[in-house]
């Protein structure tokens, strides 16, 4: 396997482009062979320098006598793992080809270097519509599914979390970073101080979207992070080896900090799945003995091989355990043109599953290349910016299974096997570890196959990348008949389907605790009990309340003088019968810590049309820092989207040796909205919202007016019904029946007991 390793990130908002380089295939281990395919060639190439890494293993734990060989031979010690029966050295191609004779080394692999690529996602894959579906079930109360609880780590080139989204303590509890390979960790606040390809992925995932009053919000908002910062310079594979590592350490049962997803946007070069490599091993190891989901990125090199003539997707997201992420359009009409292939005709070398990954807003790292890069290209927010790559699809779907996992923490380790169409079956089948994740299987059974434009794969400029029916052949069909291709896997995943599946597995496994509940029941019965539907809540108010939090915020270098001017937007939706908007604006005007004194307010475009049409003054409390407004509506502005926008200015006294190289001006702030509606007394009033998205804020029951008349609102929108969740009985589908609770088998039993001893007697006595 190539371990010529490549952060997966193609810009294309970035004037600036590098390509994959990928090695051989691997065409998997036999007796005999100890080395990587690729290390081989390498070798053979004389590729190398004089003396160059290997990651070796042996056959087992202890190894402290195989390191004392390696040493004789005139290796040096890079780094000992302790979780597998492995060691990194660095030597020269006569001490590699000694030590591959040794009797206790089992594989080797090439530690070589890293080669570096340089609003409307979260709604493309229905993130929106599972955050703001209501979850309702008479027996159980159940908080929304935004990822609460979960924790993910994210093995990359670290996380900003000075950044507002990515607060340091509370969002990311912990961030550390390791600056050599096999160097020790240290804790600091930013561990992505030179490219910023880390803080853009983890904001992707669990951004909590406060530098934008919440529009640009990651999948699962309410989410923990951890941040594994593997080098910023020369990163190899015993930097992401070490990574892993401690994932696999700090998630072992009890699992304090409930990490369940690792989420890691890079990969090596083009080849097929191998069991013996060093990435398989701990992957495995984490997925079945720590129930931690691995999720990869497939790789950027599939320009020129939309047809799948050549392999390019990266191996470790073809381990069976893993979930391998392909790059969709950013609305998801198409595959991205760059998003790296399987071998068509070989289904295990398929992605899994697609999300977005062209133009993918999201956080941005203070000072770093791809920062610097996006403001020669003008970009004017330095909180924010759009690139492409397999590497922002990937934190989608890390995103998402933390927001299944948050509603069913039973999701394990499936019964059913990674697609295989390979030259020897039975050894596929009868391999345990080659099972994949019950999310993956739910993400795959409720994907959205993209359909084909009608242009054919060869006209790479014009295709939107997925083949047409007449390329299909009897390997682009997988699981229960559903299509497959070697460009998206099953499609792109929709997470309010993924949601309400996880939901109805847990409700499942919950009401029947004896029974083997599996994905296949919670599929069946989601779709026939139609468990996610249109709601309706009665609402007995003539008001509707919405709020959401920020942080008013700019970096002082970024200003033309000593005042600072920032604009945030969020949607309320404005029904037609709507009398009056009342908002409440508060924050804190004078910081004595932060040595700063704020002034914001806010701004209203009526229709989100870019103008502002209401401005509410300067003036006002600056001792609260409360500011209220009320404006009445009438026809011509109602029936409408209003964007309520934060603006301000303030000043900052800089103090060089405590706010560092990045002095910022951060004012957080809490909006709260009253919408008053023209209710009937006695009557009733149906408000019907648009479908959801990650920039409009959500209607709830608000406080009466005093003039409230006792009619009731009828306030639409979508809930995950669990009442409606049960197994189905003989005759109707499903399991073909539920078994009665124990204790009526053992009255039942008992009784028949009881009746044929008291028939045995009567007999008896005549």
């Amino acid at each position: 396997m190539s371990l010529l390793i490549c952060l997966c990130l193609l810009s294309t908002s970035i004037p600036f482009a590098l390509s994959c380089l990928g090695g051989d295939p691997v065409k998997g281990s036999t007796d005999g062979i100890v080395m990587d395919p690729y290390l081989k060639k390498v070798l053979r190439n004389g590729a190398h320098p004089e003396r160059f890494g290997v990651v070796v293993r042996f056959s087992d734990h202890p190894i402290d006598g195989d390191i004392d060989h390696a040493r004789k031979l005139g290796f040096e010690l890079e780094h000992r793992f302790e979780v597998l029966p492995i060691a990194s050295f660095t030597g020269t191609a006569e001490q590699v080809g000694k030590l591959a004779s040794y009797h206790r080394t089992e594989w080797m692999e090439y530690d070589d270097e890293l080669e570096l690529l340089m609003e409307e996602s979260t709604s493309t894959i229905n993130a929106t519509v599972a955050w703001n579906s209501w979850i309702e079930g008479a027996r159980h109360s159940f908080p929304m599914a935004t990822g609460e609880g979960v924790t993910v780590a994210v093995v990359d080139t670290g996380i900003d979390a000075g950044h507002p989204d990515l607060d340091y303590g509370t969002k990311t509890i912990i961030n550390l970073k390791s600056d050599v390979p096999g160097g020790p960790w240290y804790e600091l606040v930013n561990s992505d101080t030179s490219y910023g390809h880390g803080t853009h992925c983890a904001g992707t995932i669990a951004g909590n979207g406060d530098a934008s009053a919440g529009a640009r919000r990651g999948v699962a908002p309410d989410a923990n992070l951890v941040g594994l910062c593997v080098g910023d310079i020369g990163i190899t594979l015993t930097n992401t080896l070490q990574g892993l590592e401690w994932v696999y350490e700090n998630s072992k049962p009890p699992n304090p900090y409930n990490i369940r997803v690792v989420s890691n946007s890079w990969g090596g070069g083009a080849a097929e799945y191998d069991p013996e490599d060093a990435w398989s091993r701990i992957c495995q190891k984490m997925t079945f003995e720590n129930n931690v989901l691995v999720v990869f990125a497939m790789g950027n090199a599939g320009s020129d091989q939309h047809e799948g003539e050549e392999l390019t997707a990266s191996p470790t997201g073809l381990i069976p355990s893993n979930i391998g992420v392909a790059a969709t359009e950013r609305d998801g009409s198409g595959i991205a043109y760059f998003s790296s292939r399987g071998k068509r005709g070989l289904n295990q070398t398929y992605p899994d599953i697609s999300a977005p990954g062209v133009k993918i807003w999201s956080a941005s790292a203070r000072g770093t290349e791809i920062s610097a890069l996006s403001r020669v290209s003008q970009n004017p927010n330095p909180y924010y910016l759009a690139i492409s790559g397999t590497s922002m699809a990937t934190p989608h779907i890390s995103g998402l299974a933390a927001l299944m996992f948050q509603v069913a923490p039973s999701l394990v380790i499936s019964n059913r096997w990674e697609d295989y169409s390979g030259e020897d079956p039975e050894k596929w089948y009868s391999n345990p570890l080659n099972r994949i994740h019950e999310i993956e299987w739910i993400m795959e059974a409720s994907a959205n196959y993209i359909p084909p434009d009608g242009v054919p794969l060869s006209d790479t400029d014009g295709d939107n990348g997925v083949p047409e029916p007449s390329d299909l052949g009897e390997t682009e069909v997988g699981f229960n008949g559903r299509t497959l291709d070697w460009a998206q896997g099953y499609g792109l995943v929709d997470a309010e389907k993924c949601v309400g599946i996880a939901l109805t597995l847990q409700r499942l496994r919950d009401m029947y605790p004896r029974e083997a509940i599996t994905v296949e029941d919670a599929l069946m019965v989601y779709f026939e009990k139609e468990v996610f539907h249109p709601g309706v809540k009665e609402v007995l108010s003539d008001r509707l309340h919405a709020e959401w939090k920020g942080e008013f915020a700019r970096y002082t270098q970024d200003s033309d003088g000593l005042f600072l001017v920032q604009n945030q937007t969020r949607l309320i939706w404005v029904p037609d019968g709507a009398t009056e908007v009342h908002l409440t604006l508060q924050y804190d005007p004078l910081s004595l810590e932060e040595r700063q004194v704020s002034e914001i307010t806010f701004v209203i475009d009526f229709g989100f049309d870019g103008s502002f049409d209401y401005e509410h003054p300067f003036l006002g409390s600056r001792t609260t820092g409360t500011k209220e407004g009320s404006i009445g509506v009438d026809s011509s502005i109602s029936g409408m989207y209003w964007g309520v926008g934060i603006y301000g200015r303030g000043f900052k006294v800089l103090r060089p040796l405590k706010d560092g190289e990045f002095p910022e001006m951060r004012v957080p702030y809490a909006m709260g909205v009253e919408m008053t509606l023209a209710v009937p007394q006695d009557g009733v009033m149906e408000v019907s919202p648009p479908r959801p998205n990650a920039m409009v804020s959500t209607w709830g029951e608000g406080s009466p007016t005093g003039s409230y008349g006792g009619g009731s609102l009828l306030l639409n929108g979508y809930e995950y019904d669990l009442d409606r969740v049960e197994l189905f009985h003989e005759g109707g589908g499903g399991r073909g029946g539920t078994q009665p609770p124990w204790w009526i088998v053992l009255f039942i039993l008992v009784l028949a007991a009881g009746i044929s001893l008291y028939i045995w007697k009567r007999r008896k006595d005549r």
